[in-house]
């Protein structure tokens, strides 16, 4: 039963040495059995010599018993006998004929200079010789010996090139293994020399991205994915802080980003900007842009170095409050000093004396009032108040934030549309008004599948202005849907699609409803969602649309 169970296994699943046994043999049979169709076809009579008959029927049986043994058990020089016989039926096949068959020989010479040693090579034209010498002497006529010599010579000739061409082929694939092996070891060192150079950039606190020319993130360590924000999952989608220009200031345009600029391969040091993480904390970057030296055949890249210097910075408008504030508290007293001193020297009975010492206190108390003054500063950093909002177009911002989201959804598949009104006029704290526009578009995008859509429509609703964000993403299940502003809170299917911290639309709507708007939220499990947010008009715009009416 093993037995059987292992010739069928050689069956199934034929070893390399076993199918090139097979192909060869195959090869002649083929040419055998065409030259037979056609003798029969044109010359019948050729059959009725026994030779030529008990010939060809030998050259069909070794090959039946060629496909039938199973080489992989016999030893190596067991295959010999195949062209052994093969030698000793073409031999037969053309004794006693007019058929000029001695090139089938060629088949088993080439075979035999191909796998084996010269010696055995040698031994197979040997045979040859010897049936040619028979034929010949059975003819007994010149031209049958001449065109033995000849045949001979000619097989001779084949052999040893085909014998040579294969050492070649040998000794040409010893050495690509060679290399391959060497190749592979240079590999692995290298992959290693990479693995520790990525444990060692993870281990420092310094931001480290290298970009490619075409705005590819080749290899960031953890300090810049966790600065960025970016999605360990796909690091194509946008980051989710925003850099802007200053301190609750506008946001930096796509295209004049350090990120952005690397990529163009410019060269910049200390290039500050200031992050809006999505925890809604400021930090403060130092930004360095080095290029890399790369290969001819490599495309070029820029070494993006970030340095948080937030701690830095707070200490030095730190240091400059305290020296606005010591200026303001030194220049009251000062002041009462010089007025004191005025007024004394307004008295007439003054000793000369007493009127130079109190003309030097002046003198040397207005020169510090004028140092008080220089040194006194006003250096605010925080949150404005509503007193502080401007009038803003929304329009604009909302088409600035879906370009800068466009690349993404392109990448992804999913189409994304705009439709606005004209103007869409409210009075806002411009950065984060965008900052609600980038976490609805991002999240439409991000948790819908390849082909979606998302929408983006923006109209005048009365005294509101009216911002709607759909998709046709995973949706949210009527059972997570009251949890969906909650801190932390994430849908199971939003896990397993995206990372994520949970806080995005919380803060979303802290933000619209310090603006005195309305944030709503309407989904459906594998349907989509429907983000829909209120903001006041502006009141210039409301009062200019009162007027018209009136009018």
């Amino acid at each position: 039963m093993a037995t059987g169970s292992r010739w069928m296994t050689t069956l199934a699943a034929p070893g390399a040495r076993t199918r090139s046994i097979w192909l060869t043999q195959l090869v002649l049979a083929a040419s055998v059995v065409l030259i037979g169709v056609l003798v029969l076809v044109l010359q019948p009579e050729v059959y009725s010599v026994w030779t030529f008959t008990l010939g060809m029927l030998e050259l069909i049986a070794v090959t039946i018993a060629t496909l039938a043994i199973p080489w992989s058990w016999l030893p190596r020089n067991a295959v010999l006998s195949i062209p052994l016989i093969d030698t000793l039926a073409i031999g037969m096949v053309s004794y006693d004929t007019e058929l000029r068959l001695i090139f089938l020989w060629a088949f088993p010479v080439m075979w035999v200079a191909m796998h084996f040693s010269i010696f055995y090579l040698g031994g197979l034209l040997a045979l040859i010789g010897t049936l040619l010498v028979v034929q010949s002497a059975a003819m007994a006529t010149v031209p049958v010996a001449l065109r033995a010599v000849i045949g001979l010579l000619s097989l001779t000739f084949i052999g040893i090139t085909a014998h040579l061409a294969m050492r070649q082929t040998r000794a040409l694939r010893r050495l690509l293994r060679r290399q391959a092996s060497r190749l592979t070891v240079a590999l692995r060192r290298t992959s290693g020399q990479e693995r520790r150079t990525l444990q060692i950039l993870n281990g420092v606190d310094t931001a480290v991205a290298r970009v490619s020319s075409s705005g590819e993130v080749l290899a960031v360590n953890d300090a810049y994915e966790r600065l960025y924000g970016l999605d360990p999952l796909d690091r194509s989608l946008p980051a989710k802080s925003v850099e802007y220009t200053e301190l609750r200031g506008m946001p930096i345009p796509p295209s004049a980003r350090p990120f952005a600029r690397a990529a163009r391969g410019e060269v910049f040091t200390d290039a500050r900007v200031w992050l809006f993480t999505p925890t809604g904390e400021w930090r403060v970057l130092s930004v360095t842009a080095k290029p890399l030296d790369a290969p001819e055949d490599d495309e070029p890249s820029t070494l993006l170095v970030v340095h948080d210097v937030t701690a830095i910075t707070h200490a030095q408008r730190e240091r400059e409050r305290l020296a606005a504030m010591a200026s303001h508290e030194l220049k009251h007293p000062l002041t009462v000093m010089i007025g004191n001193a005025e007024l004394a020297l307004d008295t007439e009975d003054l000793s000369p004396r007493m009127r130079q010492r109190l003309e030097a206190i002046v003198s040397a108390s207005e020169r510090m009032l004028e140092m008080t003054n220089s040194m006194l500063q006003t250096s605010r950093a925080g949150f404005t108040t509503r007193e502080s909002y401007d009038d803003l177009d929304l329009r604009q911002i909302i088409v600035d934030s879906v370009d800068s989201f466009r690349a993404t959804a392109n990448a992804h598949e999913v189409d994304i549309a705009v439709a606005l009104d004209e103007k869409l006029p409210v009075t806002a704290d411009g950065f984060r008004v965008r900052q609600v526009i980038d976490n609805l578009v991002s999240n439409a995008i991000k948790y819908t599948a390849r082909e979606g859509r998302v929408r983006i429509s923006g109209s005048v609703e009365g005294d509101d202005v009216s911002l709607v964000v759909s998709d046709t993403g995973i949706g949210i299940s009527q059972t997570d849907l009251p949890n969906i502003l909650t801190p932390y809170f994430r849908t199971e299917q939003a896990k397993e699609t995206a990372s994520g911290t949970g806080l995005g639309l919380g803060i979303t709507r802290e933000i619209v409803a310090a603006h005195g708007g309305t944030l709503t939220i309407d989904s459906e499990a594998g349907v989509g969602t429907t983000v829909s947010v209120r903001l006041p008009r502006s009141d210039h715009a409301a009062a200019h649309a009162g007027t018209e009416t009136l009018a």
